[in-house]
């Protein structure tokens, strides 16, 4: 469907009627008489405010226009971060490691605070209702409810991810194969020497204390992706509020729908009623009587006149 940006041309002329009304307030003196018409004419333009203001769209469809850009970012947060959460379960031993798990935390903490401006803007979307025809806001709390229900859809896409993420994350540190070179290390010493030695090397005690910070790390980042997933669920949870009533739409949808079937079904009969009378010989047939007659009264009233 195409549309037209109209925000800047409804800026301008928003901050053009602020001020006529302005240098109205501050010039009026009682006894003057100024026309209103008048005050909201554009000199520039010669237009009127009132004939303008009137084919703007409502200030509230800005606010709609928020959430679809904010709808759209987080859209595009989502893959990123999906990408972040393939590189960070890859298993390294550096520094990028680290990194990986900030950038993660970053993407995360910005995808959360997208859903709750989404989510205010929504809220504050409810409350704007004065002056509004019924037409108006029932169109307004279609939108609503429709871009609710998309954000709600982002909302348990992003918490399933989530929770995936953390189940592999989990999975991750519970694998038993982090320390199994020491083992082999140990069986290798058993064979040479017929014994086994409780002590560790410098080597394997440098990697068992990275291997301890790792997993603090992990466990840290674990706990950070918990709080998230509370997050989301709350706001997941607020989201459902805003389209509790999709059922009556629905059920309003339907009954339109059957209402829209059963006059057609009336229109059709009405048409083949019409077709039937159309068809019909008894029109014809009084035509011709009528002519008869027309044409022996013409006859009677020659006759008249030629005596």
């Amino acid at each position: 469907m195409a549309t037209r940006d109209l925000t800047r041309r409804f800026a301008e002329l928003r901050v053009l009627q602020h001020g006529v009304e302005g240098s109205a307030s501050e010039s009026k003196r009682p006894g003057d008489a100024f026309s209103e018409s008048g005050l909201l004419d554009d000199a520039s333009t010669g237009t009127s405010w009132a004939s303008t203001r009137h084919q703007l769209p409502p200030l509230w469809v800005d606010k709609v226009d928020g959430v679809e850009e904010d709808v759209r970012l987080i859209q595009l947060k989502l893959r990123e971060l999906s990408a972040l959460h393939t590189k960070r379960l890859m298993v390294t031993f550096d520094e990028s490691e680290a990194e990986r798990e900030r950038d993660v935390e970053d993407a995360t903490r910005e995808v959360t605070a997208l859903f709750r401006r989404a989510e205010r803007q929504l809220k504050h979307l409810m409350g704007e209702s004065a002056g509004l025809t019924p037409a108006e806001a029932t169109v307004r709390n279609n939108i609503q409810r429709a871009t609710a229900r998309k954000l709600q859809s982002l909302s348990g896409g992003f918490r399933t991810s989530q929770k995936d993420y953390l189940r592999r994350l989990q999975a991750q540190k519970k694998g038993d194969g982090a320390f199994d070179f020491l083992a082999e290390e140990e069986r290798a010493s058993k064979h040479a020497k017929g014994r086994l030695d409780p002590g560790f090397n410098e080597q394997q005690m440098a990697v068992l204390e990275d291997t301890e910070v790792l997993v603090g790390q992990r466990d840290g980042e674990i706990n950070n992706i918990v709080k998230s997933i509370e997050d989301l669920s709350t706001i997941f949870k607020e989201l459902a509020v805003l389209v509790i009533d999709q059922g009556t739409i629905l059920d309003r949808i339907d009954f339109n729908m059957e209402q829209v079937v059963e006059h057609t079904r009336e229109g059709v009969s009405q048409l083949q009623r019409a077709e039937e009378h159309q068809k019909s010989a008894l029109p014809l047939k009084c035509i011709g009587i009528l002519v008869v007659l027309i044409i022996i009264m013409l006859g009677l009233l020659v006759w008249k006149h030629s005596n």
